[in-house]
């Protein structure tokens, strides 16, 4: 309410809460000193305001709790503030704008984003919200959401979802049902993304209405729904994490007494050869899932060591597209897995004839990248002849990849072995400097 509100909170606080958690934050009054001691004692200095300022915005930082009477209102920008408690009667815009600053975008370092925010009204403000507000219904339709209204949606909400999502096909243990919903229902991306939006609504109103007596009978539930979103984002992305993605009271209730059933499975990186390939024809399970992880491994490989990108990456591509056939259901699981061994017999083949070639990685590539050409063929131009040469250019312009200079030298210096193709020339320099320096 003021000043003399801001102090004393602040000195209630700190007998419960590290005092460096929290901070009062007021303008300042020559006659403090006298007439308001403690709240002279508690004012920051301007520099002091100015580092608590920017300090709250970052997660790891103190302080993490900041007590207001007419500062920060409008114009702080503070998106990681999920939580406002109100005790002063506001009205109209100075209202609007104080709920407006728990609504900003925001999201952590894990990803996780902040898709509510929350409102503790202790004067009663809200419960006239309307009037409070004397604006247009339309313009103040949705700013903010009584907690009955958020039950009433939540368990509708989880209702429908544990009858759309949680009512498994029978047959099988766990983890083969686990495989069969991931691996089936939602290999589609357009089923993926339904299912995703629908849980991260559920988690929303969760995270806000958490820990409210009402939904002690949906913990089950819910539950499930946040391993089933687990499984499934992990299931379909690059980078995998059990609980990645998961907003922090959500995190904890599935860490308690978690049992993971089939993530491990599910979300397993293989190596992208035809031993491991054949290794995996020979195990239960679905094909669809064998092949998420098979490219998932290629990918790894690739991100590990960039130098083999010259010959993995055209082989990395052509499985992401096997991939997305597979999504589109243009093709089947069997048909995908037998595409991928194409690949690996493919990838087998390039590493043996590089081992014999003796060339660098990158030189390597551009054999590979040049050996079936048909402009190479008919100019009777040797793509080995090109790759020893680029071998000899890239040790001339070792930096090609950075410097703009060397690198309009070395596409210069390709053309010369390349007379013979005439028309083609360019798409050729262009196809091997693209290849050496990406």
């Amino acid at each position: 309410m003021n000043r003399e509100a801001c102090a004393k909170y602040k000195q209630a606080l700190d007998k419960l809460l590290p005092p460096e958690w929290t901070e009062a934050v007021y303008t300042e009054n020559a006659a403090d000193t006298i007439e308001r001691p403690l709240v002279a004692e508690l004012q920051l200095s301007d520099e002091r305001e100015k580092d608590v300022r920017e300090l709250f915005k970052k997660p790891a930082e103190n302080p993490k709790i900041l007590i207001v009477t007419d500062k920060l209102l409008t114009g702080y920008d503070a998106p990681l503030l999920y939580c406002m408690y109100l005790d002063k009667p506001m009205r109209d815009h100075v209202l609007l704008q104080a709920v407006a600053r728990v609504n900003r975008p925001y999201e952590d370092g894990e990803g996780v984003r902040k898709r509510i925010g929350l409102v503790v009204d202790f004067v009663g403000v809200l419960r006239e919200l309307k009037k409070a507000l004397q604006f247009d219904s339309a313009d103040v339709s949705g700013v903010i959401e009584d907690l009955d209204v958020l039950l009433a949606d939540f368990k509708t909400k989880i209702a429908d979802a544990e009858k759309d999502y949680l009512d498994a096909s029978e047959g099988g243990d766990a983890d083969e049902r686990l495989e069969r919903v991931v691996y089936g229902r939602f290999l589609e991306p357009e089923a993926r993304k339904a299912f995703l939006d629908c849980y991260k609504d559920i988690e929303a109103l969760w995270e806000i209405l958490s820990p409210s007596p009402e939904l002690r009978d949906h913990i089950a539930t819910f539950k499930r729904l946040a391993q089933l979103y687990a499984a499934v984002r992990n299931a379909y992305a690059n980078k995998v994490g059990y609980e990645a993605d998961l907003a922090y009271k959500t995190r904890r209730l599935v860490q308690e007494n978690a049992t993971p059933e089939g993530l491990g499975r599910l979300t397993k990186s293989v190596t992208f050869d035809l031993k491991t390939l054949e290794a995996l024809k020979g195990e239960k399970g679905s094909n669809e899932r064998k092949v998420f992880n098979l490219v998932r491994g290629l990918q790894k490989e690739i991100d590990a060591d960039p130098n083999s990108a010259p010959i993995l990456q055209p082989l990395k591509d052509r499985a992401e597209r096997i991939l997305k056939d597979l999504e589109s259901r243009k093709t089947t699981g069997l048909a995908a897995m037998d595409q991928l061994a194409a690949l690996a017999t493919e990838r087998e083949a390039a590493a043996k004839a590089a081992k014999e070639t003796g060339l660098s990685s990158k030189a390597f590539g551009v054999f590979w990248l040049l050996r079936n050409e048909a402009a190479l063929k008919s100019a009777g131009v040797d793509p080995m002849e090109i790759a020893r040469e680029t071998e000899v250019l890239l040790a001339r312009f070792p930096n090609a990849s950075v410097n703009a200079d060397e690198q309009r030298r070395l596409r210069a210096a390709l053309y010369r072995p390349l007379l013979a193709l005439k028309d083609e020339r360019t798409r050729i320099v262009e196809l091997i400097v693209a290849s050496v320096t990406s």
